[in-house]
């Protein structure tokens, strides 16, 4: 935050209330400066506001603030999360001030996260906010750049020290702020009675930016952000990030409803919350899942199965034996099988192989000697006899080729007789 104008300026090393010591200055807007102090009594570094110089002038409104202190520090103890007020007084010209503890870390507005980081911060602020509630108190100015998360990862909310302050109707006109117009109720815009349904607005405006990066209504000037927050609905969660749980998408859905009495209370926002931030996979998420999963098996199993195939031998398919009719055999001598060094035996026919009996060749009867030619050989084809009953059918063997040894063996035969 900027300086604010005509000068005010603390020096450093002011001494207030003989305690706290001015180290620098840390900011200052609309409702006062921030400066860094140290703690003489404890030695430890704390930060005091000191509330805008009006106040000191209206007297109903600083004490109006004075009145409300006492609540104020039991409240800001009542959760880690909430950064605590320690005291509130008043300088020497009865200018109000608190004493705050210093909250180191990163503001919230700076820091990008993920799913899972920004669902721990959401539970985190949403629990100290349900306590500020539970006693009685509106943040009313909830938004990213009032929450500072620590090096440990847990949050602090700050201003604490003005809670309740904003609505007190004796600072109206004394104290003219500009909340960061993303984060505003429509009723806040409106002027409308405020209740705690517009911390659970900004809470839900400030879990959307955490989920989607951006806030939920964005535009090139202040009044057009306020125009969207009243007439427009913004950009369903999944369009932007699709591994959001459906509980959380509906409890931020429900927080930025534009009627206050339609928006649930922190304690439902939590339970949505927290059921989402301990699902297993958002319905979409678990139907990708699934798909892939199985499409991922299939891949493997044809691998498997291209492997296998590719490990078998090659073995030919055998060709099935084409049935050929049955024919005698040539009465005719078959070749020898022996060397032709052996003197060949007289031929012989030998018998047809079982099953089925087949007719052993009829050895021809020599005719008278041979003049001119050797014998004419004749084919005898006898009756085929009846296969047997449930005998399987054995195709035919092919008939025997014509053997011009078997006439040579003949014409020797008969040559030797007398």
């Amino acid at each position: 935050m900027s300086r604010i104008a005509r000068g005010e300026q603390f020096p450093i090393g002011l001494l207030v209330r003989s305690r706290y010591r001015i180290v620098s200055e840390l900011g200052a807007g609309a409702y006062g400066t921030v400066c860094l102090a140290n703690d003489e009594s404890t030695g430890h570094r704390v930060a005091i506001r000191f509330l805008p110089r009006k106040l000191a002038e209206t007297p109903d409104a600083a004490q109006a603030v004075l009145r409300m202190a006492r609540s104020i520090v039991a409240a800001s103890s009542a959760h880690p999360g909430l950064t605590r007020v320690l005291e509130f007084g008043e300088v020497d010209n009865g200018r109000p001030f608190a004493v705050m503890e210093l909250a180191e870390g990163r503001r919230l507005s700076e820091m990008p996260l993920d799913v899972a980081a920004g669902m721990r911060v959401a539970l985190d602020l949403g629990g100290a906010v349900e306590t500020l509630h539970n006693m009685g108190f509106i943040h009313s100015a909830l938004c990213p750049h009032n929450i500072v998360v620590l090096e440990d990862g847990r949050i602090k909310l700050l201003d604490l020290e003005l809670v309740g302050l904003r609505d007190l109707r004796e600072i109206e006109g004394v104290i003219a702020a500009e909340p960061p117009a993303e984060y505003l109720s429509p009723e806040q815009i409106l002027k409308a009675p405020v209740s705690e349904k517009a911390d659970i607005y900004a809470f839900g405006a400030i879990l959307y930016e955490l989920l989607c990066g951006v806030p939920p209504f964005e535009a090139a000037t202040r009044e057009a952000v306020l125009a969207k927050q009243l007439k427009e609905a913004p950009v369903p969660i999944h369009r932007r990030r699709n591994n959001v749980p459906g509980s959380v998408e509906r409890a931020v859905t429900l927080a930025l409803h534009k009627q206050p009495e339609s928006r649930p209370l922190m304690g439902d926002m939590l339970n949505l919350l927290w059921t989402g931030a301990h699902s297993p996979a958002s319905p979409r998420r678990r139907v990708a899942v699934i798909v892939g999963s199985v499409a991922l098996a299939a891949v493997a199993a044809g691998a498997v199965t291209w492997g296998v195939l590719a490990l078998s031998p090659w073995a030919p398919a055998v060709p099935v034996p084409t049935a050929v009719p049955w024919q005698a055999p040539v009465s005719a001598r078959p070749r020898s099988p022996v060397p032709a060094t052996e003197t060949r035996p007289a031929p012989t026919v030998a018998p047809a192989p079982p099953p089925v009996a087949r007719p052993a060749a009829a050895r021809a009867t020599p005719p008278p000697a041979p003049t001119l030619a050797p014998p004419r050989v004749e084919r005898r084809e006898p009756p085929r006899p009846a296969p047997a009953v449930d005998a399987p059918e054995r195709p035919a063997p092919a008939p025997a080729a014509y053997d011009p040894g078997a006439v040579i063996d003949w014409l020797l035969n008969s040559s030797s007789r007398p």
